[in-house]
């Protein structure tokens, strides 16, 4: 086969159908033919496998050259990065990266107009559960939340590509956007800077790989890349604490009298809640995604109401320390303009259960070191990688314990603010507690 678009979506869609096998309590058990197709990825049978079926097609399809070899989402976003070959346009051919970071699921386009991406993934399925078990043919907004960005192979000659709202056919090479700098001001965030100049917070992730491990983290003097039609953020001022003056503990209630209204303005709450279908419900979830609530969607923001918008909404309320009616779910003036704004708290990631807690208990000390071969050090590699440490492993994480594992559970310890030994890259009990949520 040759080496182009075709060849990969004529593979990937003869698959459409096809499921993992089943448990002997009869759940999808993540076992599936592909893993073990492709060498160094045996390793993943049993595994989510999204993306090991991107590298079987890509083999299969004689274009295994142009797409990342691994099992890993987050470690094909990093291979395309690398080369330069990350937009937030799609191409027919293109592997598409999902969740935060591009962690959390992959496929492939195969075709897309102004509005929507038409796909075929691996360990999905038909109903937006989060239980994936066989390839299915997906049709998708393509500016959902959800949707992380897009690695073009460097095929032979060039596929069709979006660039905006149009698309054209040209040589391999995957659009640049315009950009231009801005120099981080006191009491500036990144979620801030994004919802001031208007644009999502992956494009200004794309364009700023620096700080893309850690979007909370940046400070007065660091320069951040925009889109070159993005207006410049505001800056807004962090009042400090005086002796005079404490800084209260508890945030104010949510106000009962009205609010200024944003820009752009709040719609009113007849917008929002059982039965609403329209546009501002989608503005709402992308805004609450990019503020922590994007766990709490399983395909992402959507114009129709759900419960997964009510949720996301009273975690949101709830992080500004509002209760009762003032955290019910349904947004109010003072809810939007924070959330338009990029003001207030973000909504705190989920604590571990105590049922996921006693599921995977430490296993000891004596099962990571030099030498060392077993499945908690495939479990851990796996941990890691879904928390955005996958660009420390080539081929992805396996039984034997390596230096890769050392650098990446080093990289995951520092980032809990951890120095010296607490950092010595050897997992303990609070390093494995907290990579295993």
């Amino acid at each position: 086969m040759s080496m182009s678009p075709a060849a990969i979506i004529a593979v990937a869609e003869a698959e459409i159908g096809y499921h993992e096998g089943r448990s002997a309590d009869g759940h999808w058990n993540n076992k599936q033919k592909f893993s073990d197709a492709v060498p160094s990825l045996e390793w993943s049978n049993f595994q989510a496998w999204c993306a090991t079926f991107v590298s079987w097609c890509a083999m299969q399809s004689g274009n295994a050259d142009v797409y990342p070899r691994t099992a890993s989402c987050a470690l094909g976003v990093a291979w395309f990065r690398a080369r330069g070959r990350l937009t937030e346009f799609p191409s027919v051919g293109a592997q598409v990266f999902f969740g935060a970071g591009g962690g959390s699921h992959t496929g492939l386009v195969i075709d897309f107009d102004e509005t929507t991406i038409t796909t075929v993934e691996g360990n999905t399925n038909d109903s937006g559960s989060a239980e994936g078990d066989g390839v299915y043919r997906k049709v998708r907004r393509r500016r959902d939340a959800y949707v992380y960005g897009y690695g073009h192979p460097d095929f032979a000659q060039g596929p069709r590509r979006a660039v905006e709202a149009k698309w054209v056919i040209d040589g391999p090479t995957a659009p640049t956007p315009a950009t231009k700098s801005v120099v981080v001001r006191a009491g500036q965030t990144l979620v801030g800077i994004a919802a001031a100049a208007g644009v999502a917070l992956s494009v200004i992730l794309g364009l700023n790989p620096q700080v893309a491990t850690h979007p909370d983290v940046i400070k007065p003097g660091d320069v951040i890349v925009l889109p070159a039609t993005a207006e410049p953020a505001p800056v807004t001022p962090v009042p400090l604490p005086t002796p005079t003056t404490p800084t209260p503990t508890v945030p104010a209630p949510k106000p009962t009298t009205p609010t200024p209204a944003p820009s752009p303005a709040f719609p009113g709450v007849g917008k929002f809640g059982t039965g609403a279908d329209n546009a501002y419900v989608t503005k709402l979830g992308e805004m609450l995604a990019r503020r922590g609530g994007g766990r709490f969607y399983t395909e992402g923001p959507g114009p129709r109401w759900s419960e997964s918008d009510r949720r996301a909404v009273a975690a949101f309320q709830a992080a500004q320390g509002w209760t009762g009616t003032a955290a019910d779910g349904i947004p109010g003036p003072e809810t939007w303009r924070l959330l338009v704004t990029g003001q207030g708290r973000d909504i705190p990631a989920a604590a571990p259960s105590k049922l996921a807690s006693s599921a995977t208990p430490f296993p000891g000390d004596s099962y990571f070191h030099a030498g060392a071969s077993n499945r908690f050090v495939t479990q851990l590699g796996q941990a890691l990688v879904r928390h955005g440490y996958g660009t420390y492993y080539k081929q992805g994480p396996g039984p034997t314990w390596t230096e890769s594992d050392r650098r990446a559970t080093t990289a995951f310890q520092r980032a809990q603010g951890w120095r010296g030994t607490d950092a010595n890259g050897y997992p303990g009990p609070e390093t494995w507690k907290r990579l295993m949520r």
